[in-house]
């Protein structure tokens, strides 16, 4: 479970602990493909680096757009599915790359604001239906059919209940999040927190970690893969990437979603990192649990596991339906969120 929220203002106090060698620590690896340099502490929130190993690094690098690329250069379109249905849209991929899309982006316009549902990947010159979670309950009007991206990932919590719970689990968080934003409106969207990624509301923390990451040695910087997270010491997500290229495109984006997470999040004075130990023991008490899969396209496979205290997807490629994915190859993404 993760701490119990404080609702009042807090002082940004600064913890940043320096690169790690991690050549020489054993103790820090996450396995033989990865391994963790030293935690960045921001207030509530520890942010650690996860780097690939030699081992780890691909050795083909299939070139995968991002969402908010996609929409940017006007080859991605989403719009309402089937003159409206809450939880399905339309995703048109124009472009001759995959389009790589995490659980909980932002997306905004259409009948209703909604976040994308699953991590996936869309394939290359596809048009499809995707599934989706609407985080604005009390709008549905005709005012537009296509959607714009946000450029925000959804906080944790959200992030958990768009892959794993209900539509209204979704809504229940998303109102719970705007009371302790205080950004609460008449149709309960979504919108204003997802804003505050990009209006200077996290400026200072997202600078904190910046000026944090730009010391790391350039080939420690070169290999990052993701990101484990805690909040007031307890592991609440691990992002994990097989390629150093996609997670580049994403990474600014989920510190955003940690810091939006974090901020409402009364800073314990007793709180410490996690060790890698605990890091490793949160991952692989998930990874105990049966596996489904969730959600399949012509290029990926999304599989879930569940837990008492939290859940992991996994997104593999389709093999043969992307060009320069190799058979067997490791999970092009992870992700371990705590309940």
């Amino acid at each position: 479970m993760r701490p119990a929220l404080g609702l009042s203002a807090i002082a940004l106090t600064l913890s940043i602990t320096a690169a790690a060698d991690t050549k020489s620590d054993p103790k820090l690896a996450l396995s033989e493909q990865a391994t963790l340099l030293a935690p960045i502490q921001v207030d509530s929130v520890t942010i650690t680096p996860i780097v690939a190993t030699a081992t780890g690094m691909p050795k083909q690098d299939p070139e995968l757009l991002v969402l908010d690329e996609g929409m940017a250069s006007k080859q991605v379109r989403i719009t309402e599915f089937d003159e409206g249905n809450v939880n399905s849209l339309t995703f048109r991929n124009d472009a001759d790359r995959p389009v790589f899309l995490l659980a909980g982006e932002v997306i905004l316009g259409g009948k209703q604001d909604r976040i994308i549902g699953k991590n996936t990947v869309i394939p290359a010159k596809t048009t499809q239906e995707v599934p989706v979670f609407c985080v604005e309950h009390g709008r549905w009007d005709n005012s537009s059919k296509s959607f714009a991206t946000a450029n925000a990932l959804a906080h944790g919590r959200l992030r958990y209940q768009a892959s794993y719970e209900s539509q209204q689990d979704v809504w229940n968080e998303v109102a719970r999040k705007n009371e302790l934003r205080k950004t609460k409106s008449s149709t309960d969207t979504y919108r204003k927190v997802a804003t505050q990624q990009s209006d200077g509301t996290l400026a200072k923390r997202e600078k904190a970690i910046e000026a944090a990451l730009a010391k790391l040695p350039a080939e420690d910087r070169n290999r990052m893969i993701g990101y484990a997270v805690a909040l007031n010491g307890k592991v609440a997500t691990v992002d994990m990437f097989a390629s150093p290229k996609l997670f580049n495109k994403l990474q600014k984006k989920l510190v955003k979603s940690y810091l939006t997470e974090a901020i409402d999040i009364a800073a314990a004075k007793d709180a410490k990192p996690p060790t890698a130990t605990q890091v490793k023991t949160f991952m692989a008490d998930v990874d105990k649990a049966a596996e489904q899969e969730s959600y399949k396209t012509k290029a990926a496979s999304t599989k879930m596991k569940k837990a008492p205290h939290a859940a992991k997807a996994s997104v593999d490629f389709a093999d043969e339906r992307v060009e320069g994915a190799p058979a067997a190859a490791a999970p092009v993404y992870q992700n371990y969120q705590a309940k």
